[in-house]
């Protein structure tokens, strides 16, 4: 069994123009082009080809043997980036609509900041009520901190409708935002206000803030988290990456589950194709036991088979 449980579906209208010219130009640096010829050959590809729709991504997911993906939108409109020609409401009604065409395949989040305050809980609501959303994803990189009490009626709204809080927990972000408030400390002070909120660090905190969301983890019942950006780690420092691994893995919880029940696949597809491949990235974790004797350390094929799937399917309850 294989759940991804982080990937995204993408068009242009899903953000600003701004975010747009931001993505050509960052790329531009890069890559050492100029900015028109990175929109036209990169970015506008990118933006409008429909295999980045949930048909192609299915497509995807079926060549794999990927039995069940979720997918996200981001609210990217308070950020600087600005607002995009779509609605949030829109938004995450395209979102919702790509699953419906696949549902068993897809699982679609509600993206919504708690900014929008009162638009935000309803959006929430009709998204899990009338859409069949089945949990909601947050970005603080886009300029909030997530512990803010102006927030929890929003979460309060979550537990009401028993869906996860999905929120990104990595200093590798999009352009146009800031990844101090992506710090996972402060999704510690919602865990303890919200005890019936499941809530899920996405990322693994990256490559900064991996050991922040163990100690987080090991204390709060109500935290878990996926792995989606380590493909970078995996790729660029493979033993460390594994070290790593086995001691999360082994790490007591003073609490409920223990970690190694608490870690799921992602894959953030398909930003981070760039870096790892989707095929590249699956076999890699079903390969971690035998990759793992290269350094000595032991993996077993249970605790493999639980951070592809088996984990997602109890937790998310898929």
């Amino acid at each position: 069994m294989i759940i991804n449980v982080h990937a995204h579906l993408d068009r242009k209208e899903l953000y600003s123009d701004k975010y747009w010219e931001q993505v050509a130009d960052g790329l531009a640096k890069r890559l050492s082009l100029s900015k028109e010829i990175t929109m036209e050959k990169i970015v506008k590809p990118f933006s409008t080809s429909k295999k980045y729709h949930a048909e192609g991504f299915v497509e995807v997911l079926d060549k794999l043997g990927v039995d069940k993906a979720i997918i996200t939108a981001m609210d990217f409109g308070l950020s600087i980036a600005g607002e995009p020609k779509w609605s949030i409401e829109e938004i995450n009604r395209w979102i919702a609509s790509q699953a419906e065409e696949y549902s068993d395949k897809l699982v679609a989040l509600c993206a919504a900041d708690p900014r929008r305050g009162d638009r935000a809980i309803k959006l929430l609501e009709k998204a899990v009520l009338e859409w069949d959303m089945k949990g909601v994803k947050m970005h603080p990189t886009t300029g909030f901190y997530p512990d803010n009490p102006e927030f929890f009626p929003f979460y309060e709204k979550c537990v009401e409708l028993d869906v996860p809080l999905h929120s990104h927990t990595a200093a590798l972000t999009p352009l146009l935002v800031e990844s101090k408030y992506a710090n996972p400390i402060y999704l510690d002070s919602v865990a303890v206000n919200f005890p019936e909120l499941k809530i899920i660090m996405i990322h693994f905190g990256g490559l900064s803030w991996t050991r922040k969301c163990t100690e987080i983890m090991c204390s709060r019942p109500n935290i878990y988290t996926e792995i989606s950006t380590h493909q970078i780690n995996a790729l660029t420092m493979p033993q460390q990456w594994l070290t790593n691994l086995r001691g999360f893995l082994d790490t007591p919880t003073m609490f409920g589950a223990p970690l190694s029940d608490k870690i799921m696949f992602g894959s953030d597809w398909p930003y981070l194709e760039y870096a790892m491949k989707e095929d590249v990235w699956i076999d890699w974790i079903k390969n971690i036991p035998e990759e793992g004797k290269k350094y000595g350390l032991k993996f077993e094929e249970r605790e493999i088979s639980k951070i592809l799937g088996v984990n997602a399917k109890k937790i998310l309850k898929l």
